[in-house]
This record gives C-alpha cells, sequence and structure tokens, in this order.
C-alpha cells in the first residue's frame, strides 16, 4: 500500500487547527541513551506545541544530551536500571504541566496534526487520550498502527509497569484522537535490529525467571522472536503466554494479540491447521480483528480453500475500509496488516482467473496495482504463482502483462528469465536475462545467470567470458570464479583451471568443492604431492570423503605406500557400507578389493569413480604376481 494512501480521517469535532495559544499546559516527557540520530527529529516536531521538554538520560555517550539542551529541555541523569518503566517513572516526577505527553526519541508527531496538540486536551471529562502510532521498517516500510497512551492527566498517580514495554496503570474517561505519532524504532540496520532485539530478549528472560507465571513477559518475548523469525521459539513462549492467560483471564486484546502471533509463527513453518486455530480464536475475542482476517486469508489461499478464502478477504477488505473511515475503530495493540490490501487484492484476481472469472480478475488486479507502492508487484505476485503450479502460459501472460505495463522491470526480467529456464527454454531465458544488463548494466546477477545457462548448454566459452565479466565487477565472487575454473577445465586449459580453483582458496581456504577440483586436476598431472594435500585437507573437513578416500588410494599406490593404500581401501569400504571381512595376501587380493569397490559405485552412478578403482584394480593386479604384502586383516562394515 503507498504510504500516502491510509488516509485516517479526524474524529468527529476533532478538526485540524491551531492551538498553540490554548489554556492547558503539557510536559513533553522522555528517556534516552545515545540518541543522537533521532532526536532532533523528534523535538522539531513539538517544540512549538509544548510548555515544557523532561528528559532523563540514562547513560548516553554522544551528543543526546547536548541535543536536548538545545531545545531548552530540562536533562536530569540516572543510571540504567535495567528497566524502561523505572527510567519513564522518573521523567514522570519531573514535570510540572497539567498533562504529560510520551514520546520516544525514534518518533515523531505529525507535522499536519502537531498544531492540535493542545486542543485536544480541552476536554475535562477525559484522562487519558490515546494516539495512532504508524511503525515503519528500515526501508520506510510502513509496518503497522496502534492506539496507545501517549497523553494523560499529571498527578493522578498515573506510572508505569514492565522491564521492557511500558504499560501505562492509567483509569479512564479514554479518548481517541487522530494526532498521529510516526514510529520509526524498526528503521535501523540489521546490526542495530540485532543488538535491540539481544538487549529486549535478555530483560524479559530475566523478567521471567523472576516472574514465570506472568503471560505478559512471554508474550513479548514471543513478539521479540517473531520479528526475528524465531518462529519455534515464538510458538514455544506464545503457546505458553496463551496458557497463562487462560489460566488468569488476562485482558482480551493481549490475549487475541499474541493469538495471532502464534498463528504467524504457525503459518511461516507451513502448519496451516494450527495457523488456522490461532487465528479463530483470535477472532473468537475480538470478532473484527483485522489481522486475523488477513492471515485466514493466506491460510484458505495456500490450501485452495477459494471459497473460504473469498469470503475471509472480502470480509478483511471492509474492515479495512471501516478503519481507514473510522479510525477509533483501532484497537490498543498494533493492527499489522493495514498495508496488505495490494496481497488481498492479488489473492483475489488469482482465485478470480483461476475460475475463469476474467473481468473479476482484472477488476482485483487493478485495485491491487492502486493499493501497491510498485505497481508491477502484483504482476510478479501472480507470476509466480503460476509458475508454482506449472501454469506456464498463464505465468508468461501475466509476466507480460506487467512488462507492458512497467517497461524493463528487473523483478519481472527475473521472473520470466526463470519460467523460461525451467520450461526448457534456454533462448528465450538469455534473451530477458540480456535485457537486463541492456537496461540495468550493474546487475551482476543477470551476468551470472548467464554464464550459467551458457555452462548447461556446454557452451565453455561463452560461458568463460560471462563469468569474467562478473569478475570485472566482483573479482570475488566465488560463484563466477568456481564455474570459470569448471569451465577451463572443459575446454582442456587444467593451468588457468588450477589458478582459478586456487584463486578460490585465498578468498575460502576450506572450501571443500575446490579442494577436490584441484585435487583430482593435480592427480590427473601426477602431481602427487599436491594432490595429496588437497585430498587430506578435504577429509579434515568430513566432506567428499568416498572421492577423497579413492584418489589418496591412487595417491598411495603411486607413491609405493601399500600400507596407506590398504588404509584408504578400508575407508572406502566403510564409507560404502561393504560387506567383506579378508585377509589381504597380496596385491592380487587388493586389487579384487577395488573391483568390489569399484562394482558398488558403478550402482551408485558414480561412473568417475569406478573408473578409477578399476584402474587401481588392474594396476595391483599386474603391480606383481602375487606379491606378498605385509600381512594385515582388513575388517569391513557388514551391509
Amino acid at each position: 500500500m503507498k504510504t500516502n494512501k491510509t488516509n485516517l480521517k479526524p474524529l468527529p469535532n476533532d478538526e485540524v487547527g491551531d492551538s498553540r495559544n490554548s489554556g492547558s499546559t503539557i510536559s513533553l516527557c522522555m528517556i534516552v541513551k545515545n540518541e543522537e540520530k533521532f532526536l532532533p527529529m523528534c523535538l522539531d516536531s513539538v517544540r512549538d506545541y509544548v510548555d515544557e521538554i523532561i528528559i532523563v538520560d540514562t547513560g548516553s555517550a554522544d551528543r543526546t544530551v547536548e541535543i536536548a539542551k538545545s531545545y531548552n529541555a530540562k536533562v536530569y541523569h540516572h543510571a540504567w536500571e535495567n528497566s524502561f518503566s523505572k527510567a519513564r517513572n522518573y521523567s514522570l516526577k519531573y514535570a510540572t504541566s497539567e498533562w504529560i505527553l510520551i514520546l520516544d526519541a525514534d518518533e515523531e508527531i505529525d507535522k499536519i496534526y502537531a498544531p492540535r496538540l493542545k486542543e485536544v486536551l480541552n476536554d475535562d471529562r477525559t484522562n487519558v487520550i490515546l494516539l495512532p502510532v504508524f511503525s515503519k521498517s528500515y526501508k520506510g516500510k510502513s509496518l503497522g498502527v496502534g492506539n496507545s497512551e501517549r497523553i494523560f492527566r499529571n498527578h493522578l498517580g498515573f506510572r508505569y509497569e514492565g522491564i521492557v514495554h511500558n504499560i501505562l496503570q492509567c483509569s479512564g474517561p479514554f479518548k481517541k484522537s487522530n494526532i498521529k505519532v510516526h514510529h520509526y524504532g524498526y528503521n535501523l540496520d540489521e546490526r542495530q535490529m540485532v543488538k535491540k532485539f539481544q538487549r529486549t530478549s535478555t530483560l524479559l528472560q530475566n523478567q521471567i525467571r523472576e516472574k514465570p507465571e506472568d503471560p505478559i513477559s512471554h508474550h513479548y518475548l514471543a513478539s521479540s522472536y517473531l520479528d526475528r523469525d524465531m518462529n519455534d521459539a515464538c510458538i514455544q513462549e506464545a503457546l505458553e503466554a496463551a496458557r497463562l492467560f487462560d489460566l488468569q483471564q488476562g485482558k482480551a486484546q493481549i490475549r487475541f494479540l499474541n493469538y495471532y502471533i502464534v498463528s504467524v509463527a504457525f503459518l511461516r513453518e507451513q502448519d496451516t491447521q494450527n495457523a488456522e486455530k490461532f487465528a479463530l480464536k483470535a477472532i473468537d475475542l475480538f470478532p473484527d480483528y483485522l489481522d486475523a482476517y488477513c492471515l485466514l486469508s493466506s491460510v484458505y489461499f495456500l490450501r485452495r480453500e477459494y471459497k473460504r478464502c473469498l469470503e475471509v478477504t472480502h470480509k478483511y477488505l471492509y474492515l479495512l475500509r471501516s478503519i481507514e473511515e473510522n479510525p477509533s475503530q483501532i484497537p490498543a495493540i498494533p493492527l499489522n496488516t493495514i498495508h496488505h490490501d495490494r496481497l488481498a487484492y492479488t489473492r483475489l484476481a488469482i482465485i478470480y482467473f483461476e475460475q475463469e472469472r476474467e473481468v473479476d480478475g482484472l477488476n482485483a488486479l487493478r485495485k491491487a496495482k492502486q493499493c501497491a507502492e510498485n505497481r508491477w508487484e502484483p504482476y510478479l505476485l501472480i507470476g509466480k504463482h503460476f509458475i508454482e503450479q506449472n501454469s506456464l502460459k498463464m505465468a508468461e501472460k501475466f509476466l507480460k502483462y506487467g512488462l507492458y505495463n512497467c517497461n524493463h522491470n528487473r523483478d519481472l526480467l527475473y521472473c520470466i528469465a526463470d519460467m523460461y529456464e525451467k520450461s526448457g527454454s534456454p533462448d528465450k531465458a538469455l534473451l530477458y536475462l540480456k535485457e537486463i544488463l541492456a537496461y540495468h548494466s550493474s546487475e551482476i546477477l543477470a551476468q551470472y545467470r548467464i554464464g550459467l545457462i551458457f555452462v548447461k548448454e556446454g557452451q565453455s566459452k561463452e560461458a568463460i567470458n560471462s563469468f569474467k565479466a562478473v569478475l570485472d565487477k566482483d573479482s570475488h565472487h566465488v560463484g563466477a570464479l568456481f564455474n570459470l575454473a569448471r569451465s577451463y577445465e572443459r575446454v582442456k586449459d587444467h593451468d588457468k583451471a588450477k589458478k582459478t580453483y586456487n584463486t578460490i582458496l585465498t578468498i575460502l581456504p576450506e572450501n571443500p568443492e575446490t579442494l577436490v577440483k584441484l585435487g583430482t586436476l593435480y592427480l590427473r598431472e601426477s602431481d602427487y604431492v599436491k594432490a595429496r594435500e588437497c585430498f587430506i585437507r578435504t577429509i579434515q573437513l568430513n566432506k567428499y570423503l568416498i572421492e577423497s578416500y579413492i584418489a589418496m588410494s591412487k595417491i598411495s599406490l603411486a607413491l609405493r605406500d601399500l600400507e596407506k593404500c590398504v588404509f584408504y581401501c578400508e575407508k572406502s569400504s566403510q564409507e560404502l557400507g561393504l560387506a567383506v571381512n579378508v585377509t589381504i595376501k597380496s596385491t592380487y587380493d587388493l586389487s579384487k578389493l577395488f573391483l568390489t569397490i569399484g562394482a558398488n559405485l558403478l550402482i551408485r552412478e558414480r561412473d568417475d569413480l569406478a573408473k578409477l578403482s578399476y584402474d587401481l584394480a588392474v594396476k595391483l593386479d599386474t603391480l606383481s604376481s602375487h606379491q606378498d604384502c605385509d600381512r594385515q586383516r582388513v575388517k569391513f562394515a557388514v551391509g
């Protein structure tokens, strides 16, 4: 959904206006630590509409305090006590105004609505005002919205509880306003998100150890796990939270949010039965729960239960329109699917097209495009669906429609190239990959994929040129290096192949695939010392063992180390699970064992290794007629 599409209309008697001269006073209360990146944005959004700024700093080492003071904030220093609520409560005690506004440093009041801030205070019947908080991701994508108690009367003894997620202990009357808050707490890079998760999860785990019967902590820990795609851990904590909520008859809103979280985790694990079960439990508690209907839409679509999918998808879209028209319906818990209408309409379009309801399908597709930030996305999703269903003509149709409407779109071009390659039309796939390069010249993946197609088609010289082009842009592209070396092998340029494999080993010294390939080249050239080094390193990595044992048998024989040859023969047999218990009296006996190994490898369709085993058998047979070998008993696993 476009970020400017969701136009939450003001509530009745909640019109936008400038109320800087309103009689009521308000204090902004914040807690901060190392927030120099976001703090100016936050304070700029409210500086003209609050009477004082109270900031509790818990140990900043950057310019946070300096920035706060430049806004005439009253800054108080408190040591961090592993509790956000404690820090938050410290800020409340310094506030002197009639009302308190709560913001985090990574939040801002929408500039359109900020002038109305004091106007909403002029209501003697209200103690607490809830504001819609819109969360955004690292890439600026809107994630969800939920009403939160952000404005409340001072001097009524309200305070926060919970060491991580602050829960305001307050009493009504309550009022909902449409003054938007934008939250950028998810607008962090991966390193920052990991750090935030580690901090939050550690605090919650500590709280659970202190109060194991508190369902809230289990619920929030489950939510943290879900954010990091730790689905199994999320399910475990969410189910425990559900059990405790049931015992204690906890707040309904937290309970249905917990059911939704666990259903999402189950869906990610492809467990649609449990995903459906807990989504329905959430709806039992809150019959108009937008997110649960959106999740059920996915469940029924995946199961191809199209009648039920149509029902819940239309319900989701109806609820979404109602929320857009009347934001008072937004619950206190966050709604995470307000921007999923493009996906809902895309599902409808696919169902209608499969049911040959062309007009309905095109209408749903049109609406999906209107909702999507990227107009090409619905075409891509429809194309991928039909590829998965092996309906390649349908996939081709919609991907080409997408390209007609969104010329030279990279994602669509990649998808249609995939389709042609998988359907056995490499020439057509090459055309679309080359189109990507024509309009996106820096696109390494397209160049690499072209090389792979040439490899598959046996066009080694063309493959070499493609992989060289990749390496001109990224000299450490291991995939291009590996396939370049393989292509050199195919054109019998073994020197360049060896050089390229050795280049890979400077980047990935313990890459077993490269070690085996390089060792095999050395072995063919009778460079037994270098070959042995490669295969010993591969064995140490516990990879490609049968290849390495057979090769080491040949190397040992070439170096006239019969004892080692017998040793690696035994290892080869054990790896293959062969059934022999023999006393080796001569090279002839050893020869027969390699014949047995070769026959087994033929059954396994390992012709290259079978040939190597047979070559060893022949060489041992001719080495000496029944020449005595050191008498050794070689015990093989029974199989």
